[in-house]
């Protein structure tokens, strides 16, 4: 399993375990909460969704968020893991087959290459359209050619395949991040009629970022 991936499953695994360890079965209690143990307990839902339930002793709800957040995680993990094998294979066969250099080359020259039989053919389609800034170098460090052009498309399906594992990993990363909201508004449902300062207002928002999503969840004290 790449380096990268271990600490992924690794840290959720633990603060599953920590939470796991300090939850006693209890009746939830009816006494009320201040505005900071309120935030308090959002932010433990944000770590790690479920641990504020488990605060609030709703065990039930706590665990089935944490079961939720570890399936995200196993998913994002392995999906990402069998990305990245799938991206490297791909890379090994049209480094054999194409004898291109891959390192340092980004998804776009794959993708290039996937297409086109060899550099020269590439560069004259976009000399044609005047493409000028998309062109190449002639040189060693970007040249290929394929075989064959059943070689070419085996490996555009490789790298399809491979590009898809890695796009189901985004929607995996999505899935944790629902699972954090999830989890903050039923901290507001559970506590909103518990409050010494009642809440005005609630707003939660998944902000798409460049390869990454934002969560921003805004809340307000009357």
């Amino acid at each position: 399993m790449p380096k990268r991936i271990v600490p992924l499953v690794l840290i959720p695994l633990l603060l599953l375990v920590m939470v796991s360890a300090n939850a006693q079965e209890s009746e939830p209690t009816d006494s009320l909460l201040s505005v900071q143990t309120a935030r308090g307990l959002l932010l433990k839902s944000m770590l790690l969704p479920g641990w504020g339930e488990h605060s609030l002793n709703y065990h039930k709800r706590g665990f089935a968020l944490n079961s939720s957040e570890l399936l995200f995680w196993v998913g994002y993990a392995a999906l990402l893991y069998f990305g990245d094998s799938a991206e490297q294979d791909m890379q090994a066969y049209a480094a054999t087959h194409a004898g291109i250099e891959p390192r340092g080359k980004d998804i776009y020259y794959f993708t290039d290459i996937g297409n086109y039989n060899n550099l020269y053919e590439y560069n004259d389609q976009k000399l044609r359209y005047r493409q000028y800034t998309s062109l190449y170098p002639d040189t060693d460090e970007y040249f290929w050619a394929w075989d064959s052009d059943a070689s070419r498309k085996k490996f555009d399906g490789l790298r399809y395949d491979s590009q898809q594992l890695l796009h189901l990993a985004s929607f995996a990363l999505g899935g944790l991040i629902v699972n954090r909201i999830v989890s903050m508004i039923d901290v507001i449902a559970l506590t909103k009629d518990r409050l010494e300062t009642p809440i005005s207002e609630v707003q939660a928002l998944v902000l798409p970022q460049r390869n990454a999503l934002t969560l921003s969840l805004s809340i307000g004290f009357k």
